[in-house]
C-alpha cells in the first residue's frame, strides 16, 4: 500500500515519490537559440523517485522543460495523493482508476505527463520487486537490439548541418533526424547524410498547401518520412491527405496522449509510422496498447524519445516487444552529465536492450543530485 511521507510519495505494496526537479546544462553546437523568451542553454527534467515499504525504490520521468514547475504541482497534488493506501501490483487498474479521476483537468497535456512519470516509476519498482525486466512483466521479447538515429537540434545553418551529420557517422549512428525548415538546410543535411536513412521534423511549421508545395523538393530529399509538417498537429484528417498525396511517408505522434488519440490516428491514416512518448501518453502501459493497436493495423512505431533519463529505458523495454522493424531516436546534444552510460554512441548503428530488472539499469543519482533545483 501506498503511505505518504512529507514530500510527495509512492510505491509497491506501500509507496512513496519525490519529485526531483534537475536543470541540466547542454551545449547543441550551433548559434544562440531563444527558446520561450529567453536563451536556451538548459534542459528541465522531472525526474520521479518511488519507494515501496520494504525499500524498493523505483525511477520515472515526466515530460519537463519549461512545464516542469505545473507538472510537479500536478503530481504532487493529483497524482500522488489518489496512490496513497493503493497496491501497486496492478499498474494498469490503477492507471485507469488515475484517468478517470482526473479527466475533468484534461486527458492531455500537463496531466498525462504526471500520470506518465509516476506511473514509469511504478513499472520499475514492481519490475525489481519481481527481479524481471519490464518487458517481461508484460509480454515476449521480440528483439534486444535497436537500430539508432541522432536526432539534430535545428542549427538553421547549412554548414554546421552537414558538420553535425558528419560527425553523427563517426558516432556510430547510421540514420540521421533533421529539424530544419529551410530548403538550403535540408539539401546540407541530405549531402551529410550521404546515401544512408534521412528523417525531416519541421514541429508543425506548414499548412497544407505550402506543404504540397515542397513536393517536388521533399522527394528529391529521398526522406524516410516527413515528421509533422502541419499545425495543428492533431489535424489527422489533414495529415491523411498529406500521407496519401506526397509520396513521403508521414510520421506524427509525439504531441498526442492516450490510446484513443492513437487509434483515431490509426482510423484516418494520417500517418506510416506513429511516434508515441512514454512520457506523455499515459506512461508504459498506455504506450504498450497503443503498440498493440498499431501492429494489428499494420502500422509501424517509431518512438518519440528526445530524452536522457528512465523515459528513454522504458522507450527500450517497450520495444523489445515490438514486432515490427522501429528506430530508436537520440537527442544529440551534448549533456552535462548523461543519465545513463553508453547511449551517446550507436555501436554500429544500434542500442542494445539492458538486462537489469525494471527499467533495466539503475538510476545513480548521486551523480545528478548537483542539478537538482
Amino acid at each position: 500500500m501506498i503511505r505518504r511521507p512529507p514530500r510527495s510519495t509512492l510505491s509497491s505494496s506501500s509507496a512513496a515519490s519525490d519529485v526531483y526537479k534537475r536543470q541540466m546544462p547542454f551545449s547543441h553546437g550551433g548559434k544562440k537559440v531563444i527558446f520561450h523568451g529567453k536563451e536556451w542553454k538548459s534542459l528541465e527534467f522531472n525526474l520521479i523517485r518511488l519507494e515501496t515499504d520494504n525499500g524498493i525504490v523505483g525511477w520515472g520521468e515526466a515530460f519537463g522543460y519549461t512545464s516542469w514547475k505545473a507538472v510537479k504541482i500536478a503530481i504532487d497534488d493529483m497524482v500522488a495523493p489518489l496512490l496513497v493506501g493503493k497496491d501497486m501490483s496492478k499498474i494498469p487498474e490503477l492507471l485507469l482508476t488515475l484517468q478517470k479521476s482526473l479527466h475533468l483537468f484534461g486527458r492531455y497535456g500537463i496531466t498525462m505527463f504526471a500520470i506518465s512519470g509516476v506511473e514509469i516509476a511504478l513499472w520499475d519498482a514492481l519490475g525489481k520487486e519481481k527481479n524481471k525486466p519490464i518487458h517481461e512483466l508484460l509480454g515476449k521479447k521480440n528483439k534486444d537490439l535497436f537500430k539508432a538515429y541522432s536526432s539534430l537540434f535545428r542549427y538553421g545553418d547549412p554548414k554546421i548541418v552537414e558538420q553535425k551529420c558528419r560527425q553523427s557517422l563517426d558516432d556510430g549512428y547510421q540514420a540521421i533526424k533533421l529539424h530544419e525548415i529551410e530548403n538550403n538546410c535540408i539539401e546540407a543535411g541530405r549531402k551529410g547524410t550521404g546515401n544512408l536513412p534521412l528523417m525531416l521534423d519541421t514541429n508543425c511549421p506548414w499548412t497544407y498547401d505550402e506543404t504540397l508545395a515542397k513536393k517536388d523538393f521533399l522527394k528529391n530529399m529521398k526522406l524516410t518520412w516527413l515528421e509533422e509538417p502541419i499545425y495543428p498537429p492533431e489535424d489527422y484528417e489533414t495529415l491523411a491527405k498529406l500521407n496519401k498525396e506526397l509520396g513521403i511517408p508521414i510520421a506524427c505522434g509525439e504531441n498526442a496522449c492516450t490510446e484513443f488519440e492513437f487509434k483515431s490516428m490509426i482510423k484516418q491514416k494520417a500517418a506510416t509510422y506513429i511516434q508515441p512518448s512514454v512520457i506523455k501518453v499515459g506512461g508504459i502501459y498506455e504506450m504498450y496498447k497503443i503498440i498493440q493497436h498499431a501492429e494489428k493495423n499494420n502500422i509501424s512505431v517509431m518512438p518519440h524519445t528526445a530524452y536522457f533519463g528512465p523515459g528513454f529505458l522504458a522507450t527500450l523495454q517497450l520495444a523489445s516487444l515490438m514486432k515490427k522493424e522501429t528506430y530508436i531516436e537520440r537527442f544529440y546534444l551534448d549533456i552535462d552529465q548523461e543519465f545513463y552510460p553508453n547511449f551517446k554512441k550507436a555501436i554500429n548503428g544500434k542500442y542494445k536492450l539492458p538486462s537489469g530488472p525494471g527499467l533495466g539499469m539503475d538510476l545513480d543519482y548521486k551523480r545528478l543530485s548537483k542539478y537538482e533545483i
